[in-house]
């Protein structure tokens, strides 16, 4: 397997024509999303795989090439993992083109055991209810923006610019082509939501809370006020969860997303525990 360089990266779009549903694809391959990318023939591609550094890995194309898939195996054991056990990344989630993978994952991740487990992709519909009559009492909304983000005198604001970072190849960046809202609570940093993964008119948002507040009516503030500033764009926000994430489900359905349609991913648990994290990784929660 051969890595591309990201002015190269163009040339996979029509491997992942399946897995596109998941923005992260075009979000990577627009340059927005800090990634590896590797391909079996850089000058025309049969398979690929693509990880944005932190829990999502993707593969399309051929999957019952054996040397193909050898060379894969040794990418992600020896390249892949001790990277993300070094970033913190708790546990990476492998998303296939086509089910013939499946037969594939001894030879992939061999001392590994994937587990098969159910995510959704929502529709928007339009926003729901005012943001504004959502906020807790005691809270505060803020856009996220440079100043915020060089602020060191908030607490937990470590684990939203941690964020930033995760899904951002710098701050300049995220502010030029990204937005993000966050609740204060008194002086803390108590819930955010962002556009995670970017890709023309299209936002896949990505929302966490810190565990003092959830349960609480935080997320659903936050998040719907993201809704109502992508209607406001002419934006179309993407909601993805697991399936098991029924709170999730719930701040969907308040906000203006309809129409959950399930999809198979593998989960790999790679020895982390949230002890090993440090607030420069998602460690607050998976985007949903």
């Amino acid at each position: 397997m051969y890595p591309l360089t990201l002015e190269a990266y163009p040339l996979v779009r029509p491997l992942f024509a399946e897995l596109r549903h998941n923005l992260v694809v075009d979000s990577i391959i627009d340059g927005y999303t800090p990634a590896w990318v590797y391909v079996d023939n850089v000058e025309a591609p049969r398979t690929a795989w693509m990880w944005d550094l932190q829990g999502e890995m993707l593969i399309s194309g051929r999957a019952n090439c054996a040397a193909t898939n050898r060379a894969l195996a040794g990418l992600i054991a020896g390249k892949a993992i001790p990277h993300a056990r070094a970033r913190g990344v708790l546990g990476l989630t492998l998303f296939c083109d086509t089910p013939a993978w499946e037969a594939q994952l001894s030879t992939l991740l061999p001392g590994f055991e994937p587990e098969k487990a159910a995510r959704r992709r929502y529709r928007f519909d339009r926003p729901r209810g005012d943001w504004r009559t959502m906020l807790p009492a005691g809270s505060a909304l803020y856009r996220l923006d440079e100043r915020w983000l060089a602020r060191r005198d908030v607490r937990h604001m470590e684990h939203l610019v941690g964020w930033v970072d995760s899904f951002w190849r710098n701050h300049a960046h995220f502010i030029d082509a990204s937005f993000g809202f966050f609740l204060l609570h008194g002086d803390a940093v108590a819930s955010w939501c962002l556009g995670a993964f970017v890709s023309g008119q299209q936002v896949e948002l990505g929302v966490a809370t810190m565990p003092a507040y959830r349960g609480q009516g935080y997320a659903t503030a936050v998040a719907a006020r993201c809704v109502a500033f992508c209607a406001a764009h002419g934006l179309t926000p993407h909601w993805h969860c697991w399936e098991d994430n029924v709170a999730s489900w719930h701040t969907a359905a308040k906000i203006g997303f309809v129409d959950p349609t399930q999809y198979m991913v593998y989960r790999v648990d790679i020895g982390l525990t949230h002890t090993d994290q440090g607030p420069g990784t998602q460690s607050v929660s998976a985007r949903a």
